[in-house]
């Protein structure tokens, strides 16, 4: 078998045995996958500057066999995105979306639209897109890539718009009424008219369009509360690059 060349987003790097790194990373084709790159702690010729997190590059890999690891034989850097790194806001920003992206590890179909959102959410940020906009529009975009839309628009009880005051209930994935809630299994959270009318109308547009969507920071706050208690119901985890987001977006700018 012939070695395999794939697109790669680079999503953590880290030291496995005395010279090699182990590197996870996303494809379009195969979703994420973790492979050995073997020496390269002792010789960065194979993988110059391209196994920093959030990187996009090319790997080529040897044939996996029967090994659960893939071989990375090389890589070369296509984006290093060196702004996105330069302002920590936007960093965390990117960092919240590569690992969402991360742990979307299906359907199989979506791998390619996943890669394409990840790739095209840290291009938006190199080019200076507020990252408090962009986060939770792209956030909710990735979701419903990765099988975990968040049903906004019609209450999960009666099925009507939802009528304030609302909620969002993590057991049924969505909006409910007030007059709905009672019965409702917990946890529930509000969500106020602001960020529900915009987090609809993020759910509606095609990604192209979401850049114009401009989230004020009180409904950005409240959206992300939203998706990080869906996350952490629904895919059963704490991102670890939430903690430095919360940091860095108390920051102005």
């Amino acid at each position: 078998m012939a070695e395999r060349r794939t697109p790669a987003i680079v999503l953590t790097v880290r030291e496995y045995g005395e010279a090699d790194l182990l590197v996870t990373f996303l494809t379009p084709e195969h979703g994420p996958l973790t492979g050995i790159a073997k020496h390269a702690r002792k010789s960065r010729r194979r993988f110059a500057h391209c196994l920093e997190p959030l990187s996009r590059v090319e790997f080529f890999l040897s044939p996996r066999g029967n090994r659960d690891l893939e071989f990375l034989q090389k890589g070369e850097l296509i984006k290093s995105f060196p702004a996105l790194r330069r302002d920590l806001k936007r960093l965390g920003a990117a960092a919240l979306l590569a690992e969402v992206a991360g742990l979307l590890a299906g359907p199989p179909e979506a791998y390619q639209e996943i890669f394409a959102a990840l790739e095209e959410g840290l291009t938006l940020l190199e080019q200076g897109q507020p990252p408090d906009s962009l986060l939770p529009a792209f956030l909710l975009h990735l979701l419903g890539l990765g099988g975990y839309r968040p049903r906004l628009h019609r209450c999960g009880v009666c099925g009507g718009e939802p009528a304030p005051p609302r909620f969002f209930s993590l057991a049924r994935g969505g909006m409910i009424c007030g007059d709905c809630r009672a019965g409702v299994p917990g946890p529930v959270l509000p969500l106020g008219p602001g960020p529900w009318k915009l987090l609809c109308l993020a759910q509606d547009l095609p990604r192209d369009k979401l850049p114009r969507l401009r989230f004020p920071p009180p409904q950005r706050d409240q959206s992300l509360g939203i998706f990080k208690a869906f996350i952490r119901y629904h895919l059963g985890r704490d991102l670890k690059s939430w903690s430095f987001w919360d940091k860095v977006s108390r920051s102005p700018g």
